[in-house]
């Protein structure tokens, strides 16, 4: 396993969920129906944002894969509307050996860097008008903390967040626009105006310690203050190249254990990062605040409407546990610089039966994509990218991606693209959501027979969203259609 890579491993490690969950509680949440949804609203007064830009974070297909496969991919990604395409930049990979000095490292041309595979990953993608985010992560041993134990994960313990802020400050100067190609003699490489530091800093697989003993014998976080200085580092390295470009604290894995064991959940981690404690959010001294444009959280979850079982889990319907921490840190100026705080997701996924066994059907898959992107947006996301667009020939992650491994489409591929929920939402009225793959006038379609018949037209926004409540009955199903494009049907009943 490399921590550069989404291993079987770290994947299950993500998913885990307390072990004192019952099954039964599992069952029986499967089977709730879902709950209220929010009151209609106009069009000028949507009660999510009006657009949802969406991608994947597939690390084998769309960024391991030799050139002219992961070109067809790139394709295939863009043909069903991904804008955006996560790299995982593999620090160790790039600056196995340590620049001489502080100053080379920030230096994109020391001759310790080896950035060729990321040159022809950015150019791929952005060749097929995807927007890249780069994720900095995998720290190369030389920059790694001492007097690491046995115990800890290779490659984890105590990042040098000054050696990782003149990393981050190559990495900007080398994507600014500005950079000439090393192999197109005369142009520059793609500017590249996303940029994340580290993934899921919550799990002692990517950072670590995440608890250390304090004086009495009790557990303390230890994790949120490495990390806070990890990402005040990368954010000022980068905004010192490109005062313009985003920059995003990393994705937290949603579920956490007790105190001292292993994995740390995200409401403690956010809050901590922070200088918040304890369920009221008591404000703690916090003399280097974090800083930060977007934020992000990895909600893998049983389902897209289940809530995490701990109240300091986050799961798809939760991310207001997150969000109620990051404006009280707002109003008190524990996070900087001022101003609104998008919210993306970078990852998230269900795995389909074909070809996993143990998985959900196809059918599910798909209503689960555009469920869950509805249940992320009425949240306030504004990006969301799917794991991964093409199945991985590994056990347990065989089912996960868009696309069967042969490259033939999943039903969840249609639903990526035009995604529609229908929902009940009492006295015959039904929540209408979707995201169109152009803007324009949508018409609600009822199936009757073999036959569909326009029952509503909505207008969308700019970015293709609708949203509207219309009382249409109940039992039905309904599918969106712009032009020769069409949502899969929803079943209300």
């Amino acid at each position: 396993m490399t921590l550069r890579t989404v291993s079987g491993e770290s994947l299950l490690w993500r998913r885990w969920l307390p072990a004192r969950l019952p099954l039964l509680c599992l069952l029986a949440a499967a089977l709730v129906a879902l709950g209220a949804i929010a009151a209609p609203a106009r069009a000028s007064s949507l009660p999510g944002p009006s657009s949802l830009s969406t991608g994947f974070g597939d690390s084998f297909t769309l960024q391991d894969a030799v050139a002219p496969a992961r070109g067809v991919w790139l394709s295939r990604a863009q043909s069903i509307g991904s804008s955006f395409v996560r790299i995982l930049v593999t620090w160790a990979a790039i600056a196995p050996v340590q620049p001489a000095t502080g100053v080379q490292a920030a230096d994109p041309s020391d001759p310790a860097y080896n950035w060729s595979s990321l040159d022809a990953q950015i150019e791929d993608s952005v060749a097929h008008t995807q927007n890249v985010l780069l994720t900095l992560q995998a720290p190369p041993k030389w920059a790694l903390g001492s007097h690491a134990p046995a115990s800890a994960v290779p490659g984890t313990w105590r990042p040098s967040a000054s050696a990782l802020g003149a990393f981050a400050h190559a990495v900007a100067e080398r994507y600014s626009g500005h950079f000439p190609d090393p192999v197109r003699l005369g142009q520059s490489l793609p500017r590249v105006r996303y940029f994340q530091a580290w993934n899921e800093p919550n799990l002692p697989i990517y950072l670590s310690p995440q608890w250390t003993r304090g004086r009495h014998g009790g557990w303390l976080p230890a994790s949120p203050a490495i990390y806070r200085a990890m990402l005040n580092a990368v954010y000022a390295n980068v905004k010192a190249v490109q005062p313009g470009a985003t920059v995003l604290a990393a994705g937290t894995a949603p579920y956490g254990d007790p105190p001292g064991v292993n994995r740390m959940a995200p409401v403690v981690f956010w809050r901590e990062l922070l200088c918040l404690s304890g369920a009221a959010l008591r404000q703690e001294r916090c003399p280097n605040p974090v800083h930060f444009d977007a934020l992000d959280h990895h909600p893998y979850a049983f389902t897209p409407t289940i809530h995490a079982f701990d109240p300091d889990g986050v799961s798809v319907p939760d991310l207001g546990r997150i969000t109620r921490i990051v404006r009280v840190a707002q109003r008190t100026h524990r996070v900087l610089p001022a101003g609104p705080k998008p919210f993306w997701i970078t990852e998230i996924d269900w795995g389909s039966n074909p070809p996993d066994r143990s998985a959900i059907p196809l059918s599910t898959q798909a209503r689960y994509v555009s469920l869950a992107f509805y249940e992320l947006w009425r949240q306030g996301v504004s990006h969301v990218f799917w794991l991964l667009i093409r199945d991985y020939p590994a056990p347990r992650l065989d089912g996960y991606g868009v696309y069967f491994r042969s490259g033939a489409a999943k039903p969840s591929a249609q639903a990526f693209r035009f995604p529609f929920v229908a929902l009940p939402a009492g006295h015959r009225v039904v929540t209408l959501w979707g995201r169109a793959p152009a803007a324009g006038v949508v018409s609600i379609e009822r199936r009757s027979g073999r036959r569909w018949r326009t029952v509503a037209r909505l207008a969308t926004t700019r970015a293709g969203i609708f949203y509207a409540r219309r009382r249409l009955g109940s039992r039905l199903v309904l599918r969106a259609q712009l032009g020769a494009s069409a949502s899969l049907g929803w079943s209300t009943g």
